[in-house]
Formats: C-alpha cells, sequence, structure tokens
C-alpha cells in the first residue's frame, strides 16, 4: 500500500522545482511520517550491526523536544526529517543537483519564509558546512495554525509546504526529491529495493512491513531478516528509535 495522495489547493511550481511540489503532495502527516522513519531505522538497525553502515537512523533523543530521522547513503547525500512540538522540518541534500548551494549559494533568505516555531530547527548547525546549508530541497509542516509571534502564517493549513531556495528555477530542476527520499513510501517493497541492493540481501514483504507498522519484534522475525542479528542485541536501538518494547 501507497500513502495516499493528499487533495490540496494546487502548489506555485513557478519557482519552485516541480519534483520538491511532488514531494509536499503526497508525504503523510508527521506523525505517520515519524512512526515509518522509525521502521526504517530498526530495519537498517537489524541489518547493520554497527551504526556508521547503517543507511537510515532516528534519534528519539536528538533534543529535550525534538526526534530526528535520517538517512546518509556515505557518498555525500543525505535526508533529515526534526520531529517537533510545533510541527516538523524536512531537508533533503544531493551533493549533484544544480540546486547545491556549493555550486551557487542561494539568492533567497529562505529561512525568513519558515515560520518562527520552526526557524531554529530549519538553522541547526549540524546540516550546515561553514556558511552553507547542507539542503537542496526542504518542507515544513506547521502543527498550529497560526505562528506565535507574526499571526496567521500565509498558507498555514496543516500540509507540507516546500521551500522556495531560489528566485527563479526550471520547473524540471533536479534537486533530488525524485530519489532521495523514495523508501519514505509506505510500500514495503521500497525498502526490499533497498535492502537488495545495499544490503546484498532478499527480504520478505510481510516481515518489513511488520516492521513498518512498528509492531512488536520477536526472535524469529529477527532471524528471518538477519540470521547473525538477536533480539538481544537490539536492545539499545529499540530505546534509541523509539521501537515498541517486545511482548
Amino acid at each position: 500500500m501507497r500513502w495516499p495522495r493528499r487533495h490540496t489547493q494546487p502548489l506555485e511550481t513557478t519557482t519552485l522545482p516541480a519534483g520538491v511540489v511532488h514531494l509536499a503532495r503526497r508525504l503523510p502527516n508527521p506523525q505517520e511520517l515519524r512512526q515509518h522513519c522509525q521502521g526504517l531505522a530498526m530495519l537498517d538497525a537489524i541489518q547493520a550491526e554497527d551504526p556508521a553502515d547503517r543507511y537510515y537512523s532516528f534519534d528519539t533523543f536528538w533534543s529535550p523536544t525534538e526526534q530526528l530521522a535520517s538517512m546518509d547513503d556515505g557518498s555525500g547525500n543525505s535526508w533529515s526529517i526534526t520531529f517537533t512540538p510545533d510541527g516538523a522540518w524536512l531537508r533533503g541534500f544531493d551533493h549533484e543537483s544544480p540546486m547545491s548551494p556549493y555550486g551557487e549559494p542561494f539568492d533567497l533568505d529562505w529561512l525568513a519564509a519558515v515560520p518562527q516555531p520552526l526557524r531554529g530547527t530549519a538553522a541547526e548547525v549540524a546540516f550546515t558546512d561553514g556558511d552553507l546549508p547542507l539542503l537542496t530541497l526542504a518542507c515544513w509542516w506547521l502543527h498550529l495554525a497560526q505562528d506565535e509571534e507574526t499571526g496567521p502564517h500565509p498558507g498555514s493549513e496543516q500540509r507540507w509546504h516546500p521551500v522556495q531556495l531560489r528566485s527563479s528555477v526550471p520547473a524540471d530542476l533536479n534537486d533530488g526529491s525524485g530519489w532521495l527520499l523514495s523508501e519514505l513510501d509506505a510500500d514495503p517493497d521500497a525498502y526490499r529495493s533497498f535492502a537488495a541492493d545495499y544490503y546484498e540481501t532478499e527480504l520478505e514483504g510481510d516481515d518489513i512491513a511488520h516492521v513498518l507498522a512498528l509492531r512488536p519484534l520477536s526472535e524469529e522475525l529477527v532471524s528471518r531478516l538477519n540470521p547473525q542479528r538477536t533480539l538481544a542485541q537490539l536492545g539499545e536501538d529499540i530505546v534509541s528509535i523509539g521501537y515498541p518494547a517486545p511482548t
């Protein structure tokens, strides 16, 4: 099953790459997305004992008030989603994209377009290289209908809002949104294809779906997903990811 497309008002596309516009339309709400990211992180924890070898991570304790889902492919491409009490901030970085600030700095004050409750999260120094933000695409979701400092935010209905980074871009510019976040699709086949390529292992769709649904793990399930791993080895990961404890 894939995430249902959201029926929203048409998004302005003249100054945004089509990819990030489509991404904002298809992403689920932050609660569903957080759970899916927790499942991805647990699947990777089962596949790779060393966190440095994992593609997906989830840190329930990123800060006293925030949780962080992230991906790093080890080749310069990454994304992160920060979940806060006020909403969520998503950034992606495709190092080969023409949108990369390494090639040409952004000509807009893009941070000013982010609602004030999420602005500090969007400016997180962990996702910068000096003065350069590591992003080629970004979206935000604000839980509250209005910004506490400035009042109602333009278009503040609860949906994902793509962030304009440049004053003008070709609509078909590749910002990485098409491939970089492909495993955020709820279809277990997306992770099965990824695992076959990245970990060189064949997994059953039902087992993947079990973990993505955040159902408790069992020794048998862990063994089917990776015969080299045991449930006991995953104790710290279960806590850090915030995955339900085994029953």
